[in-house]
């Protein structure tokens, strides 16, 4: 048998000091007051009784310290600390899958051309393919002119459907789209082993700043990271609103039309054997995840057996339940209430009754 927590067997020593304590004191006040007896009250009686071992009125109960308490106390203490024995084979599946979600947060994401916005649509679309995933570890990573790694790797995806609300074209302080920090904060996001299969989603509507990111693909191949590219926009684009009623508007004063760029995301998708897919009507998420996520062989579900100890703390903490349940019946005194008694009226001795007649004063004239 071994404990969980076998730190806690250490307050064992309470209930053993108590225990200790009522033995010594219930001795020393036997011999220091021999002649005193003790009333104990039960439900029904009323009895003296000495705890002293040399009187004739002796309870033996009386003597005997709380013994059921301080044990249930101890075996409580035990349940506490988790005794196991005993083994335990259960299945258990793994899941070697890794997706991380890029979600570009640039000011064009808010364009009307994809109903309702394009970062609307986005969103859906993550939660989506959060309800169609069985178990893969899943993280997110926010960009627009910079990037960072907003929820890390986990089999959690409601800490990514509380995030997502928040996610807005204000959340990131730099515009722009910089693919170069978004790979970067991929690469540094993803587990160092090798035995996973590793998907980036990246949901965008625009073309990189610039071409240093083409640096990363090479590292991206030999992470073994495909990169799944969903354009979200339309090639006629859409006038971009500034968010307080007006439209955006260039240095020279004219409206800026947004189009989807779709050009950075077809070569990163590519480059490193992944898909790319048009977003702007609604996909079929089912079918992009047959083709990407479920495509990896080494992350597959493997069932395997795991052995692991019982749990057995029903057992004491059944009997320490019990054992103070027996030690507040019979071990604490009781409290009876206000009862009134009736005395039976005495009989009086023939020679009483005569003289009490003798002594009686003669009746007045």
């Amino acid at each position: 048998m071994s404990f969980y927590w076998p730190q806690l067997l250490w307050l064992l020593a309470i209930p053993a000091f108590f225990l200790l304590g009522e033995i010594v004191r219930r001795a020393g006040v036997a011999f220091t007051y021999p002649k005193i007896l003790r009333a104990r009250a039960g439900r029904r009686s009323l009895r003296l009784e000495s705890d002293n071992p040399k009187s004739k009125i002796q309870n033996p109960k009386s003597s005997r310290p709380r013994v059921l308490l301080y044990l249930g106390l101890a075996l409580a203490i035990a349940a506490c600390a988790r005794p196991q024995w005993g083994r335990i084979e259960e299945p258990v599946f793994d899941q070697s899958r890794e997706i991380l979600i890029a979600l570009d947060l640039s000011r064009s994401m808010d364009a009307t051309d994809v109903k309702p916005t394009r970062l609307d649509r986005a969103r859906l679309l993550v939660s989506g393919l959060l309800s169609d995933l069985k178990g893969e570890r899943v993280g997110l990573i926010v960009f627009a002119g910079t990037a960072f790694l907003q929820s890390p790797l986990s089999s959690d995806y409601e800490i990514l459907r509380d995030f997502l609300p928040l996610m807005d074209t204000k959340y990131l302080p730099q515009g722009g789209t910089d693919y170069t920090a978004l790979l970067n904060s991929a690469l540094g996001s993803f587990s160092q082993g090798d035995g996973a299969d590793r998907f980036l989603i990246i949901l965008s509507d625009g073309e990189a700043n610039d071409d240093t990111w083409r640096t990363l693909v090479d590292k991206l191949k030999e992470r073994n990271i495909r990169v799944v590219s969903l354009g979200v926009g339309t090639e006629a684009g859409s006038i971009m609103p500034d968010g307080a009623g007006g439209l955006i508007k260039d240095e020279r004063g004219a409206v800026v039309l947004s189009k989807l760029e779709s050009k950075t995301l077809r070569e990163l998708a590519e480059a490193t054997t992944g898909v790319y897919a048009d977003a702007s009507s609604w996909v079929n998420l089912a079918e992009i995840i047959e083709q990407t996520v479920a495509t990896g062989r080494k992350g597959a579900f493997r069932e395997e057996n795991r052995v692991r100890l019982a749990e057995r703390y029903q057992w004491p903490l059944a009997a320490a339940l019990l054992l103070l349940a027996f030690s507040y019946w019979f071990e604490f005194p009781v409290r009876p209430k206000n009862r009134a008694i009736r005395l039976a009226p005495q009989k009086k001795h023939p020679a009483n009754v005569a003289q009490t007649a003798k002594s009686a004063p003669p009746p007045l004239a």
